[in-house]
């Protein structure tokens, strides 16, 4: 079982996450994985070197890359006052007072009825699984699989005072994380 109530977020600041002291206190930001921020300029630079190949197969690798730089914006900032999440059209703050439910639920894709089971290679899956961070009339959503340390991201959420969770996301943060 996991304990939802750590000593200090200090402590699970240094196992996930980077610590910044900003003029509300410290805050620990959570980016996208390292490998899904590292593909989009070796895309470019394939892109490049294939444009001298074949234009179209450059031309689509230069447009993936672009595509995967995105993934440089995202970020989730966790602070003693706020849950921030920094997307890229909006940004989205949840006061910590505010926080009411912190979920994981898998979202399936595909056909209407998927199988019941789901396929895991690593730590990928072929039934996502989603945190949704639920406060006021605010709703951060992130697939977890694209996040780094995700399971500690929860964790630190679950330490947030008034925190609603139940056992199915207990579960598949042990199963999962």
């Amino acid at each position: 079982m996991i304990d939802p109530n750590p000593e200090s977020g200090a402590e699970i600041a240094s196992v996930g996450g980077r610590v910044f002291s900003v003029e509300n206190g410290p805050r620990v930001t959570y980016r996208p994985r390292l490998a899904l921020r590292l593909a989009a300029p070796v895309m470019i630079v394939l892109g490049l070197a294939a444009v001298a190949v074949s234009p179209p197969l450059g031309i689509f690798g230069l447009l993936v890359g672009a595509v995967l730089a995105v993934a440089w914006i995202p970020r989730v900032e966790i602070g003693e006052s706020s849950v921030r999440f920094r997307g890229v059209a909006r940004t989205i703050t949840i006061a910590a007072a505010d926080v009411s439910e912190i979920r994981l639920r898998r979202v399936p894709f595909g056909p209407p009825r998927p199988p019941h089971r789901s396929i895991r290679v690593g730590p990928f899956s072929s039934t996502p699984i989603r945190l949704r961070v639920i406060g006021g009339d605010e709703m951060i959503q992130l697939t977890v699989v694209a996040w780094e340390r995700w399971p500690t991201l929860v964790r630190q959420l679950l330490t947030l005072p008034g925190i609603e969770i139940d056992p199915r996301t207990v579960g598949r943060l042990e199963r999962y994380g």
